[in-house]
């Protein structure tokens, strides 16, 4: 039976082949990422937080990039090589990150906004800038090839359920074909016509099912408005239908902003519609497509995006900057798109504890200099909380019912969130617990709408899709009834799958330089070499998922997820050694049982079923070289074994 080094002994091998060289000119004074780093923190006194992979990274003339007057001058000169940056989290302390495209400083933004008002000195310029913005936006979001797929169909309604005030009726509507958006409109109980928000949701917590959204839409609701709360792609129902992951990826920044057009389009049909006072109001990501709404639609009167604003910062999702729309016409931002909106009536709310905390001093000076051009200064207000922080809070959400109760004419004697009754995620949904009141014509994955798009751009998510799926399916077999246990195991095997997924992906066998097994005296092959470099994954992937399994799940259903990872080699291995060993005692069947553990609970931060059986090949030396010591002949039984089965093998022939 093959015999492999032990993955701790190659692994010293490797590193010390990786590490060592000279400091000539010749090979460019090249040192290690992770060594050069750490004499940086040693050097400056300083802390680094890393959100970046430097493993088998080398620089190149790397003392020379080193400035000992400036630690930050230092780090820019050390990471920039990579596409690495550094995040300043405070006098001591940097984190080290990838290059963020969609992440900017706030003395960019001035800079930026310093330029774009150099290209509209007057209220003429800017409506040529505007048109050029209006029509560029939507050619690199790509919106109007997707809204000309779009299907005529009616849309599903649930019952209409009452309280205090206000109602409550699910939806669904079909966008693309197969392919639903769902949500729930808050109406008030009055008769007659009335003001339409719409509230695209933003990446909070419990998406639209969570309490703030609920006690917002029904406050505005009571106060005369017909609001409407809608999944994010790839998130509530929409998951069900093509999985979380969909929503990272730039088809979210699309079909989101299609959503939300199609919805609006279908509530102006309604009787009680009021199309002269028409809003729209989102918090994060809700506040970036609302940014991007105000510039596709024209119908909308008055806006209030809500801790998003910021000329640095475009939003840290693909649902909000995956699509190319912050190049048109040459560069802009979201201050510059939302100063589109101008003359309406635009709302901005702001806080200290987030990328909105210059609006007081950048962004909101830079729109009042938008609306002057229109001489309606007035008609932009800015509503900054300096010690709160990220959220749509009771004085984010007052606000906004100040905002639109003076412009809509709403009734703010109904401002009571007391009065507002919160239903459950269940209750919200229009098409079942699990989606089993989909029509039947439904999509059931981002494959099939994959082909609605550029199929090799999403390659990597599909990846990630059937990550996804697979995690599902090994917490399914557990028969959990805990949805939020189901929710959290979901993502923890998920995000493990992926972890080890791309650990592989980016760290290719060729890290390892080629050499010699002490073990065998072969030559290191390409298997030895990726798993060398596997191996080096960061412990906390590991100590994340089993901590994670140990939090929630009895021992018993731990090892039934990691059987899952492996195949269930335990099993299967352990009965390979029973039928060798017909007179296995107790002892050593426990003790062997022990160590097929030991492989299996390694194994599962390796990347293929090959790499797996080394490892298990690995542990499997282990128990031979215990039942030797045991007394066992193994060579022999190994033997009596092989020779039994071919007898039966000819028998069964015969």
């Amino acid at each position: 039976m093959k015999k492999r080094a032990g993955i701790g002994l190659l692994l010293l091998i490797a590193t010390t082949t990786i590490c060592h060289s000279q400091q000539v000119y010749e090979n460019r004074f090249e040192r290690s990422l992770s060594d050069v780093l750490k004499d940086i923190s040693v050097r400056f006194e300083v802390k680094l937080s890393y959100d970046i992979d430097t493993a088998g990274l080398v620089l190149p003339y790397a003392d020379f990039r080193i400035r000992p007057y400036s630690v930050e001058e230092s780090l820019t000169n050390v990471l920039a090589p990579f596409d690495y940056k550094f995040v300043k989290q405070g006098d001591k302390h940097y984190k080290l990150k990838r290059y963020e495209y969609a992440r900017r400083t706030p003395e960019d933004g001035e800079k930026m906004l310093s330029h774009l008002l150099s290209l509209y000195p007057d209220k003429e310029g800017w409506e040529q800038r505007k048109e050029c913005l209006q029509r560029e936006v939507r050619e690199n979001l790509g919106i109007d090839s997707l809204l000309a797929k779009r299907v005529q169909t009616k849309p599903i309604l649930s019952k209409i359920r009452k309280f205090d005030g206000y109602s409550v009726q699910n939806f669904a509507i079909e966008t693309l074909p197969g392919l639903y958006v769902a949500g729930s409109i808050y109406a008030p109980l009055s008769k007659g016509k009335h003001a339409v928000i719409i509230s695209p949701n933003g990446h909070f917590a419990d998406g639209r099912y969570r309490e703030e959204q609920q006690l917002r839409m029904g406050t505005l609701a009571r106060m005369g408005a017909i609001t409407v709360s809608y999944d994010l792609f790839g998130w509530g129902e929409s998951a069900l239908q093509v999985g979380n992951a969909a929503h990272r990826s730039s088809a979210a920044h699309m079909i989101q902003a299609m959503n939300g057009i199609t919805i609006l389009d279908y509530i102006l049909t309604r009787g009680d519609a009021d199309r002269e006072r028409v809003g729209a109001t989102g918090g994060s990501g809700g506040g970036s497509q609302t940014i991007l709404l105000s510039v596709l639609d024209d119908r909308y009167k008055a806006v209030a995006p809500v801790v998003m604003v910021a000329s640095h910062f475009d939003g840290g999702c693909p649902c909000e900057s995956g699509m190319p729309v912050t190049l048109s016409c040459g560069g802009t931002n979201n201050a510059e798109l939302i100063a589109m909106f101008a003359p309406r009536p635009l709302l901005v709310v702001s806080d200290g504890g987030d990328w909105t905390a210059s609006v007081p001093t950048l962004e909101f000076p830079y729109l009042q200099k938008v609306y002057d051009l229109y001489g309606v200064r007035e008609k932009v207000q800015n509503v900054h909380l300096p010690e709160e922080g990220h959220d749509y809070g009771i004085n984010k959400r007052k606000a906004v019912y100040d905002f639109f109760d003076n412009l809509f004419s709403l009734d703010a004697r109904k401002i009571d969130e007391s009065k507002i009754t919160t239903e459950s995620e269940d209750d919200l949904k229009i098409f079942g617990k699990k989606g089993e009141l989909y029509p039947d014509h439904a999509i059931k994955s981002f494959g099939e709408l994959s082909k609605y798009f550029d199929k090799d751009r999403y390659r990597e998510l599909l990846s990630d899709l059937s990550l996804e799926e697979k995690a599902a399916g090994w917490v399914a077999s557990l028969e959990l009834e805990d949805q939020k246990d189901i929710s959290f195991l979901n993502t923890l095997i998920y995000n493990h799958l992926k972890a080890v997924r791309d650990w592989h992906n980016t760290h290719p066998y060729t890290l390892v330089p080629d050499g010699i097994n002490p073990v065998t005296g072969n030559p290191l092959s390409q298997l030895d070499r990726q798993m060398i470099v596997n191996s080096t994954i960061p412990k906390e992937v590991h100590q994340k998922l089993m901590n994670g399994l140990r939090r929630v799940l009895t021992e018993p259903q731990v090892e039934t997820i990691l059987d899952k990872y492996t195949v269930g080699k335990v099993d299967f291995t352990l009965r390979g050694y029973k039928a060798i060993v017909p007179d296995l005692t107790a002892e050593e069947e426990a003790t062997i049982l022990s160590h097929l553990k030991e492989a299996r609970e390694q194994a599962i931060d390796y990347k293929n079923m090959n790499q797996i059986s080394a490892i298990f090949e690995i542990y499997k030396t282990k128990c031979e070289q215990y039942l030797i010591g045991n007394g066992r002949n193994w060579r022999q039984l190994y033997k009596d074994f092989v020779n039994k089965v071919n007898e039966e093998k000819k028998k069964g022939k015969k």
